[in-house]
């Protein structure tokens, strides 16, 4: 640590408005490895430990501190004199390793204590919001370790957090096994903090955004703009309170790919758009879509959905003013590095965008069958399609033109409870931190997030199947649980 310490020097690094569209929010993940030789010296804890402080030096933001206008504008102050250093713990556990997998990793299994921080961005013990944290875990007898990484949305997405974890691996590898020319390969890695490179990337060219995302981020909400208003210590402890994850389920299914792909060729039959580029996980997040808003109609019929205080306040206010909800409002995050042409520029910042949309009710909730779940693909397709450098532009300039405008989104979706937001993470590098004794056998986030959160991850290689995980209130996700066209083409993991 007094290494790192010696060399950061002293910047800021002013947030873009693409930063703060998710400040409030954590990215938590568990890294699971077996000590399958069951040596002595498998991921040994002072190398892992002095490693991590050496890839530190490559994300110096992560011993920053958070420095907030109070009008969406956030800066991270890397103060050499003020460090806010990551939170780094090492812990032992009575719990073997194989009982983790005997139930397949289900949370019911880890042991107490393992996850340090929650969905929610909140300060530490010190009153800082840490930008990094860590706890490293040897299962007993030494057979396994369990990393726990957590980096507030604030400084990175999943492509700036795995890429952290990924290169602390690469670092930790090389000094083990004395591979030269494997540290000279990661110290060469190109990371680039400058959010200015947005700004620098956009096109010159405009695309009008959809009305219901212009509806949702410019629309009147004075509980938004209080929130923003906040700093982020005081706005992490309010959301904290509203109890986001209250009565939340959490459960994680497989998707083979051979089944999806013939889902897919299915619902094509009925897609007449010959253009339109119909991608498998459109198919599957039309089909999640589909079935979470007949799940809610079916709650709906038997007397409703319990909810935390703050989002039943909201939702009973929306239906008093507005009506009952005839449209499903789906969020789908999509990545801006593609559409601004930097994947190549190794960007950690946050890249990502909501594409928010209106889906009629009537759509999603008719009988899943081929022809009706081709209906509901058509919409997500398009929005993905129409995800291009002009459409980032304008999220860009709207964002920018009001920047206390990022809590605007959370106070939508807690009205509307039969919103959805999905992000596709199945192209991010989950399995590829190798410490020196191998890839871990299974990476995962924290058991509840937020409710109606539905992410796509990779599964462990060699699997090119779809590990999906979903969260929703309690009594929405039996409903998922007891769909029959789900059940069948997905297989439950916990």
């Amino acid at each position: 640590m007094d290494e790192f310490i010696a060399t950061v020097e002293s910047h800021e690094v002013p947030l873009h408005p693409l930063d703060t569209q998710a400040a409030f929010l954590n990215v938590p993940y568990h890294f699971f490895y077996p000590n399958e030789s069951r040596s002595d010296g498998f991921m040994p804890s002072d190398v892992l430990r002095r490693t991590f402080y050496q890839a530190l030096k490559r994300y110096p933001i992560l011993a920053g501190y958070l420095r907030s206008e109070g009008t969406g504008k956030t800066t991270v102050v890397v103060d050499k004199n003020d460090l806010n250093m990551p939170e780094y713990l090492e812990s032992t556990s009575d719990v073997p390793f194989s009982q983790m997998q005997e139930a397949k990793f289900h949370n019911s299994s880890w042991p107490a204590g393992l996850s340090t921080a929650g969905a929610i961005t909140t300060a530490g013990k010190d009153g800082r919001i840490k930008l990094a944290n860590i706890h490293v875990v040897r299962m007993k007898d030494n057979s396994g370790v369990v990393i726990f990484v957590n980096i507030p949305h604030y400084v990175v997405d999943g492509t700036g957090f795995f890429s952290f974890v990924e290169l602390w691996g690469t670092i930790c590898r090389a000094e083990r096994t004395a591979d030269v020319e494997l540290k000279q390969r990661a110290a060469k890695q190109e990371f680039c903090f400058d959010r200015g490179l947005i700004s620098r990337s956009l096109p010159a060219t405009r695309k009008p955004l959809d009305s219901q995302t212009v509806n949702v981020y410019t629309g009147f909400s004075p509980l938004a703009d209080w929130l923003a208003w906040l700093s982020p210590t005081t706005r992490g402890r309010v959301l904290e309170k509203a109890k986001f994850s209250s009565n939340v389920v959490s459960h994680t299914f497989r998707v083979s790919r051979d089944s999806l792909k013939q889902l897919q060729s299915q619902v094509c039959e009925h897609i007449t758009d010959d253009g339109l580029q119909v991608a498998d996980t459109h198919v599957l997040a039309a089909l999640i879509s589909k079935m979470v808003a007949q799940a809610h109609k079916k709650c709906r019929e038997q007397g409703g959905q319990s909810s935390s205080l703050f989002g039943t306040l909201l939702s009973a206010l929306s239906s008093m003013v507005f009506g009952p909800e005839t449209h499903q409002s789906l969020n789908l995050l999509a990545d801006v590095r593609h559409g601004l042409d930097i994947a190549d520029k190794s960007y950690m910042g946050n890249g990502l965008i909501p594409h928010n949309t209106q889906c009629p009710l009537s759509v999603l909730e008719a009988p899943t069958n081929a022809e009706s779940l081709a209906e509901a693909t058509n919409i997500v397709s398009r929005i993905y399609g129409n995800a291009d450098g002009p459409l980032v532009a304008s999220f860009v300039d709207m964002i920018s033109a009001r920047p206390s405008c990022f809590t605007r989104p959370m106070v939508y979706l807690a009205r509307h409870p039969t919103s959805l937001v999905i992000t596709n993470e199945t192209g991010f590098k989950l399995y590829k931190a190798d410490f020196g004794d191998g890839l871990p056998e299974w990476v995962c986030t924290i058991p509840s997030f937020v409710a109606n959160f539905i992410g796509f991850l990779p599964s462990p290689p060699p699997s090119t199947d779809i590990v999906v995980n979903i969260t929703l209130k309690a009594p929405v996700m039996k409903h998922i649980l007891n769909n029959e066209f789900w059940r069948d083409l997905a297989t439950i993991v916990y």
